[in-house]
């Protein structure tokens, strides 16, 4: 099982996940504010160095910017190994990702789906075409973008969009140790990730003894 964690904010935080086993390392990247815990590009190229060159672990960076310049800013910025495609997914066509997709070919393409309804299986039927991650996540209104909200979702309609793609799925939203093995059974994604429930209490930093306990339960799974 694969295990992404966010959101790192410190180097510190990078090289205690990279050392517990976590794959994917994401960070929330900008410079307009958008996002509560969003860090500059100066910080996320810090952050991002801070992973050993010779292991497996991919650089995710996470945007809610829907203009295809303004994303391809932070890719150039971040220079990471996926960008994460985070915000209201109305305002990014199926196109607008191809096109970004065919202006940087050395980027992977992670494409965020608010899980709602059956609806949200077309969806990433669509975006499967143009994506190499889904990843399923929760939508609130009074959040911006696609997830972050410490909540989860309908578990019954993410498994079966992983029954439908045929890419690999992230399985997100208010997962935490407690209650991540049952995600896992019931969804049997090919990663899950985790947020807002391996950071500190009441803090947006994240806590090693919560990511390790994330990533027992994950990986621990079949034999609960």
């Amino acid at each position: 099982m694969k295990i992404q964690i966010y959101s790192h904010k410190t180097r510190e935080d990078v090289i205690t996940s990279v050392d517990l086993g976590v794959d994917f390392i994401g960070v929330a990247a900008g410079e307009l504010g958008q996002l509560p815990d969003e860090v500059s590009y100066a910080t996320c190229r810090s952050i991002f160095s801070a992973i050993p060159t010779e292991s497996h672990v991919s650089k995710v960076a996470l945007t809610v910017a829907s203009e295809l310049d303004e994303i391809m800013e932070t890719i150039a910025m971040t220079s990471p190994d996926v960008i994460h495609l985070s915000g209201d997914i109305s305002s990014i066509s199926v196109q607008n990702v191809a096109e970004l997709r065919s202006a940087v070919p050395g980027t992977k393409i992670m494409q965020a789906i608010p899980v709602s309804d059956d609806t949200s299986i077309n969806l990433a039927l669509d975006y499967q075409l143009v994506s190499d991650y889904i990843i399923l996540d929760t939508d609130i209104e009074s959040y911006t973008g696609i997830g972050a909200t410490g909540s989860t979702h309908d578990w019954n309609v993410s498994r079966k969009i992983v029954a439908a793609v045929n890419i690999p799925v992230i399985l997100a939203g208010g997962l935490s140790p407690a209650n991540v093995a049952d995600a896992i059974t019931m969804v049997r994604p090919w990663c899950v990730d985790s947020f807002t429930h391996t950071n500190k209490t009441n803090s947006k930093f994240k806590d090693p003894d919560k990511i390790q306990q994330f990533i027992t339960s994950a990986r621990n799974w079949s034999q609960t």
